[in-house]
């Protein structure tokens, strides 16, 4: 009886402020989440050096052996930019047929090629300039690896790092879904190449352009720094909880509800910059919460270092991508409907209020531009202009809004922005190939859906969360729908296809709503046991999802068997 009274008594604190019991129940969910999303993140080991076919005629050419050889097959890894082969044989080096043509259709990505042909020497002659491979392996009729000779230095890039080369295909060492276009921009930046991706702002591959270049241009490295947001989102959350609700339970839960999230765990895990973008937004709300929680009578200090911090995380997140101005939005109606109400209890504008106004124009618009402006003018190397002055960088904000506004495309994953909480649509990622080597009836496949237990619960609870904030006007409440309406509404008017995962921004604020709920609930039924079962359903879902979100190999009855809705596919 002791012991639990001594348990219950951890995790009874009433005040908004993180402690020293706050941090160490935070190190522990940190640890243990840190540890299931760093397994299987990605490969640390891919060919670093590649060969540039800058002209059609700049071929390569391999030596089987003193005597023709069988090879059942190439692995080879596209570089930046795949093309299009073909591989012909010989054996005299000099009069040489077809075997097979081929094109790459992804970047930094393994795949394999059917040979099944005997012959003494390999060419591979482009079809496509300026294109790259990164390795090759030829193997013999029963899978073994051949070793051969490279007629040329050109050629001798191909095979010059043969331990990267893979046992298996999989997504842990070459890049999936959306990971052809940031990873790759991020490599580009990092070696000062005309970058790919141009219609989000630098940020985001910036980010990533640092592990690579401290790790090589690897799936562990263009994956790293996303996985840390991942596990940094927890942490804010879990202090959010804290300062919103008062209660050391109820921040555990707001941090559970993102650690145990299936969207959350996949979209961190993908080398994309959703990661940054979240993680920036709910920063900043933090920030505006702290400062809207000051009396007037505060220090013009302590207010200002909350706004400061509240604008240079909207300024971040806006820097990753445009969606984050859907932030300002919220931020905005918030602020100046604290100002407007103090005014009118005051009677009056005195000169504080104008000192606030002139600083957030700061905080809040130029601290925003001139990271914007500079996540330019250091690395220039965009298309489709070269940024190197004002003049270029209106004509690439022209050219970017132009894209996103007539944008024309089709994807069999496209959502409505009013089913992303009904999870009516998840977007598949990734599904594995014969080249992944798994037994027959066993599949690896990632699908970006969230936790059914957090998503369908949160579509009901954010709806007595609005209702709750219209009816009692609490100040809590208000935040929460205030900055989840700014955060999704948008996407109303926006003509062009979407995706669940421009959902991602409003998931914390929906989160938030669940606790608020619960909090109600408890309070006004004193039934104390929701909080704790409701963790436990959470952590048994996600444990039930985690193997369609990790990729972990499983049979196909399994995956199946996860399918709850008619319209998820994967």
């Amino acid at each position: 009886m002791n012991n639990i009274k001594k348990i219950a008594s951890f995790f009874q604190d009433n005040t908004r402020k993180m402690k020293k019991n706050d941090w160490l129940i935070v190190g522990v969910m940190i640890l243990i989440y840190s540890i299931i999303s760093f397994i299987n993140l990605g490969s640390t080991k891919n060919p670093q050096t590649f060969k540039k076919f800058a002209r059609y005629d700049n071929s390569v050419v391999f030596k089987i052996d003193e005597e023709p050889q069988y090879i059942s097959k190439m692995r080879h890894y596209a570089g930046k930019e795949g093309g299009s082969y073909i591989i012909m044989g010989s054996t005299d080096n000099e009069n040489y047929e077809k075997i097979i043509s081929f094109t790459d259709e992804s970047a930094f990505k393994w795949d394999d090629i059917s040979i099944n042909k005997k012959t003494k020497y390999l060419k591979i002659f482009p079809m496509t300039e300026g294109r790259y491979i990164g390795e090759i392996q030829l193997y013999n009729k029963n899978g073994e690896k051949m070793q051969v000779t490279a007629e040329s230095e050109d050629a001798q890039k191909l095979i010059d790092e043969p331990d990267t080369v893979p046992e298996k295909i999989d997504y842990t060492n070459g890049t999936y879904f959306d990971e052809v276009y940031f990873p790759r921009t991020a490599y580009e930046y990092a070696h000062g190449m005309q970058a790919y991706e141009w219609v989000h702002p630098p940020l985001g591959k910036l980010l990533q352009m640092v592990s690579i270049m401290l790790f090589g241009m690897t799936p562990f490295a263009y994956r790293l720094l996303g996985n840390i947001a991942g596990i940094l989102m927890i942490i804010v959350m879990y202090a959010f909880g804290k300062s919103l609700f008062k209660s050391r339970k109820y921040a555990l839960l707001s941090g559970m509800l993102m650690m145990f999230d299936n969207f959350h765990f996949v979209q961190t895990r993908i080398g994309t910059v959703d990661s940054f973008l979240v993680l920036f937004i709910i920063t900043s709300a933090f920030y505006m919460f702290q400062y809207l929680q000051l009396n007037k009578e505060e220090s013009l200090k302590k207010k200002n270092k909350y706004l400061f911090f509240s604008g240079l995380f909207f300024g971040l997140a806006t820097c990753v991508k445009w969606t984050g101005l859907y932030l300002g939005l919220g931020l905005c109606i918030l602020f100046f409907g604290k100002l407007i109400i103090d005014i009118i209890k005051d009677k009056k504008l005195d000169k504080s209020y104008i000192e606030i106004i002139l600083a957030c124009i700061g905080y809040f618009v130029i601290i925003p531009c001139t990271i914007y402006v500079l996540s330019y003018f250091l690395f220039p190397n965009v298309s489709p202009k070269q940024v190197s002055n004002f003049s270029e960088l209106f004509d690439q904000i022209e050219a970017m809004y132009k894209y996103h506004s007539t944008l024309v495309a089709e994807h069999p994953f496209t959502s409505k922005w009013y089913t992303w909480p009904a999870l009516i649509r998840p977007i598949w990622y990734y599904a594995s190939t014969e080249a992944s080597g798994l037994a027959e009836g066993i599949r690896s496949t990632i699908v970006a859906i969230g936790n059914p237990s957090i998503w369908w619960v949160g579509s009901i609870t954010s709806i007595f969360v609005l209702l709750k904030a219209i009816w009692k006007r609490k100040k809590e409440d208000i935040f929460i729908v205030v900055l989840m309406l700014a955060m999704w509404i948008p996407y109303a008017f926006i003509g062009r296809i979407m995706f669940l995962y421009h959902f991602f921004p409003v998931l914390p604020f929906m989160m938030l709503a669940i606790v608020s709920f619960i909090k109600s609930i408890e309070k006004k039924k004193k039934w104390n046991w929701i909080t704790i079962t409701y963790m436990i359903i959470i952590i048994v879902v996600f444990s039930i999802f985690y193997p369609v979100s990790s990729g972990m190999p499983v049979s196909e009855d399994y995956i199946e068997s996860v399918k709850w809705l008619s319209t998820w596919q994967f």
